[in-house]
């Protein structure tokens, strides 16, 4: 009996450890599901917008900062895993944007400079052409052959030029025309008249001195360009390259002297 009533203890005990142990296999199997759950709610999770949640007033700090990390994403609360690194990326943000704000702003001053010191050299050069066809002082520029681009200095042909975007005529002689020649010998001659005028008005200070008439028929100045009281246009008389001129009918270039 006494051996019986032991074994009858021995297997209550058992039991009783049996039955003991369910608990805590109970506990683990709902944490790995409540793990599962949260797992698969972590995209949703990430996309709540907290602050909105918080009543109007509270303020919530973090002193620490925490996270949750799980396979299926990760959560960070502000403080929490990566703040030093999220901090420092914000520092260095404001501080590219503060460099760009700046190198900004110096780069449009230069730019303003840059445009008010054209316009105002374009300005001078406007007003000293305004005073050499007057009459008035000496004027100098850098002439090039005219072309599609818009016409500032530059020179037609022998007897006609631009000056500071003024189409100037030299009054007192008449020179082979090169737009377009009429023969061959036309455009020989046409073309070394405008290079020796370029070079002549491309070689120091000239003034332009008004005649009785402003203008001819096509709005350009009439003006004979002169230096140290020397007419340029008679230089070029003297080269074989232009014949006097005081108006009226002009002769043909082609036929006129040797072929």
């Amino acid at each position: 009996m006494r051996l019986l009533s032991g074994d009858r203890a021995g297997a209550t005990r058992r039991g009783g450890s049996s039955r003991g142990a369910a608990p805590g296999v109970l506990l683990q199997l709902r944490l790995v599901f409540y793990g599962v759950l949260l797992g698969l709610m972590m995209p949703v999770i990430r996309q709540i917008d907290w602050s909105a949640l918080v009543p109007p007033g509270l303020k919530i700090e973090w002193p620490t900062g925490f996270g949750i990390a799980w396979p299926a994403g990760h959560l960070r609360v502000p403080g929490g895993w990566g703040w030093g690194a999220d901090a420092a990326k914000a520092e260095a943000s404001a501080a590219a944007a503060g460099a760009a704000t700046t190198t900004g702003a110096a780069t449009t001053a230069t730019g303003a400079l840059a445009t008010a010191a054209g316009v105002a050299s374009a300005a001078t050069t406007v007003a000293a052409a305004a005073s050499a066809l007057s009459g008035g002082k000496a004027v100098s520029a850098r002439f090039t052959i005219c072309g599609h681009a818009k016409r500032i200095d530059c020179m037609v042909d022998g007897d006609t030029f631009w000056m500071a975007g003024t189409k100037i005529r030299i009054a007192d002689i008449d020179t082979p025309e090169t737009h377009p020649p009429r023969c061959a010998r036309e455009a020989r001659l046409g073309q070394a008249a405008t290079l020796k005028m370029q070079a002549l008005l491309n070689a120091g200070p000239f003034t332009l001195t008004p005649i009785k008439r402003d203008v001819d028929r096509y709005g350009r100045k009439l003006r004979i360009v002169e230096r140290g009281g020397v007419s340029l246009g008679a230089v070029l008389v003297r080269h074989g390259l232009a014949r006097r001129y005081g108006g009226g009918k002009r002769s043909p270039w082609c036929g006129w002297g040797s072929a």
